[in-house]
């Protein structure tokens, strides 16, 4: 994924399919200078953590 389609994601009031590592994936916020993003595991309890934006997968 990149940059700016995270931040749509972000600002878009309906939730969209984004994968990380297998796993369905909230996006929390959008760092740009660090080209990171800070998300959380849809389907489990857990904390925030951040990963690098071209690690993420946006589903059909």
């Amino acid at each position: 994924m990149n940059l700016m389609r995270a931040k749509e994601i972000k600002e878009d009031p309906v939730i969209k399919d984004v994968v990380y590592n297998g796993e369905y994936v909230y996006i929390d916020d959008v760092d740009d200078e660090r080209q990171k993003v800070v998300v959380h595991y849809l389907r489990r309890d857990g904390e925030e953590f951040e990963v690098n934006v071209t690690d993420l997968k946006e589903e059909d």
